[in-house]
């Protein structure tokens, strides 16, 4: 009697075009074989959706058991013992999607004296299996190469238009479908969880941390999941830092198995700052939680949280100045001194022996009632001539966006009345020098879209910095109208955010014991001690 065992494999991804097959079709096509030629069949191992695309056997072997696949065990203990003669399977790509685990499969199962039977190829044998695993293994392989290319174009397609890359969609939105194509049309803000959004700003901007916001939200506002329960630790932080909250699409920034990794930081909700390499990230797709003054004070916030807050510390209870001062030696940010009722201003740097710290000998204090006295001087000018360029640097950035913007422009409009001359003058020239004008309308092309680019890029970067200069504005009103004798006896955390906000980018410079000038530093750098 010819012993016959049963392969049948689909994969854990539906969009693989190849497995379309079910199982049960697969068993049942391989049975009716085996019933046709009298073969026994003495076993039946099943695949059911766990990638193939593997090079090493038993890694993967080790990685489908543990998810409840057992063929490939199965398989590896019908090699050892020999107690098969020929494998059914549908196609070569049900074994592997890689050469060299096809190739593997195919040779072990040659290598015991059985044959393949292929429904698709026909008998796989020591005279042909080379040629099998050329052929089919490439072609395995291929398909699956060129699926995985197509549907990664396609999801960046779905991200420029605005619409999920995810199944899984943030309670922060709805997606919304056409009645009677069910197609998927648009993102818009989750309104049913309006007062969720309200209530989230205000413990954002009143400094509660993060491990206690759901704390907050059940307790004082009586917020809860879709369960009933308050929502778990750390709910919301997780969804504030996801681009789809803010506005924008990103892909390659937040998974294990992206090439990019895990990608957190201001570039979320801030426009103008840096994407991270490797990631893609498509503007204003959509509408935000957010916008206005409310999204201006929670940004803020956010960002004086990631400059000022360091380890466990509560953000409630920031130190005024915390954030806001940087060594002219090592670079460190200062951090507050108190011994007793004195208060000031050091370098961390130069009075720890960690190894995480640089070498600094920065270490006299500076007093905080110094400080408070100069930045009172630099807030009272601000408030007495209404400007917060005292010691701001977005003017100067304006400017210099304002004036590549009218550059490009000019430099766009050119190429353009370059292209409608050469687009007329083709008409007449003869056949044979036509070609040349085709070639530089195609340089033409290339450039034009290159410089449009850029200018939508620097539009975008110069849209975000006008949006801060409005918030500081705003900021600098409401400080006018408090006083500044008043504003110095608010609590530490809302003279901290307010500084913040009217300081944008530039930081208070040390040096021994004296505070030497303001610098600039870039979130990137405030993002580190």
């Amino acid at each position: 009697m010819v012993r016959a065992v049963i392969w049948c494999a689909v994969s854990s991804h539906a969009q693989h075009q190849p497995d379309k097959i079910s199982l049960p079709q697969q068993e049942a096509d391989a049975r009716a074989v085996a019933e046709i030629n009298g073969w026994d069949i003495v076993d039946l191992m099943m695949v059911s959706g766990h990638s193939r695309r593997y090079i090493d056997f038993h890694e993967l072997a080790d990685h489908a058991a543990k998810e409840g696949v057992n063929a490939f065990y199965k398989l590896q203990n019908h090699w050892e013992n020999r107690d098969f003669d020929i494998l059914i399977v549908r196609d070569g790509d049900r074994f592997a999607r890689t050469q060299a685990l096809h190739a593997y499969i195919t040779e072990r199962t040659i290598a015991i004296g059985a044959r393949i039977y292929s429904l698709h190829d026909g008998w796989i044998d020591d005279t042909n299996y080379r040629l099998w695993i050329a052929m089919s293994g490439y072609k395995s392989a291929g398909d699956i190469d060129r699926l995985i290319k197509q549907r990664d174009s396609a999801m960046t397609g779905r991200a420029k238009r605005g619409l999920p890359v995810s199944s899984r969609i943030p309670i922060s939105h709805k997606l919304i479908r056409d009645q009677v194509t069910g197609k998927a049309l648009r993102l818009e803000v989750n309104e049913d969880l309006s007062r969720l959004w309200d209530d989230l700003a205000i413990l954002i901007v009143e400094g509660v941390a993060w491990e206690k916001i759901e704390y907050e939200l059940f307790h004082r506002f009586g917020h809860i999941d879709l369960n009933g329960d308050p929502y778990y630790p750390g709910f919301m932080y997780k969804l504030i830092m996801k681009p789809c909250f803010w506005g924008h699409i990103a892909r390659y920034h937040h998974s294990a198995r992206s090439k990019n990794g895990y990608r957190l930081g201001s570039w979320i909700y801030e426009i103008g700052e840096p994407v991270p390499e490797g990631a893609l990230v498509f503007r204003n797709t959509h509408p935000a939680v957010w916008t206005g003054d409310t999204a201006d004070f929670v940004k803020a916030e956010l960002l004086r949280r990631s400059n000022a807050v360091r380890g466990n510390a509560d953000p409630q209870f920031t130190h005024r100045f915390s954030g806001l001062g940087i060594c002219a030696e090592c670079g460190s940010f200062l951090s507050t001194f108190v011994k007793k009722d004195y208060r000031g201003l050091i370098c961390p740097a130069a009075k720890s022996k960690s190894l995480r710290l640089p070498k600094c000998s920065n270490g006299k204090v500076i007093n905080e009632k110094k400080v408070i006295a100069l930045m009172n001087a630099y807030l009272h000018q601000m408030i007495q001539h209404d400007t917060t360029n005292v010691f701001d640097s977005l003017a100067d950035d304006r400017k210099k966006l304002d004036s590549r913007i009218e550059v490009l422009t000019t430099e766009i409009e050119k190429e353009e009345l370059h292209a409608k001359m050469l687009i007329r003058d083709r008409l007449t020239v003869g056949d044979e020098i036509r070609h040349l004008y085709d070639e530089e309308m195609t340089q033409i092309n290339m450039r034009l879209k290159s410089m449009k680019a850029t200018s939508t890029m620097l539009k975008t970067q110069l849209q975000s910095l006008q949006r801060e200069t409005t918030s500081q504005h705003t900021t600098l009103g409401e400080l006018a109208e408090l006083t500044l004798e008043a504003f110095w006896q608010q609590e530490s955390r809302l003279i901290n955010q307010v500084l913040h906000r009217l300081m944008g980018k530039n930081r208070l410079l040390l040096l021994q014991g004296q505070i030497i000038g303001v610098v600039e530093v870039n979130r990137r750098q405030r993002s580190h001690t």
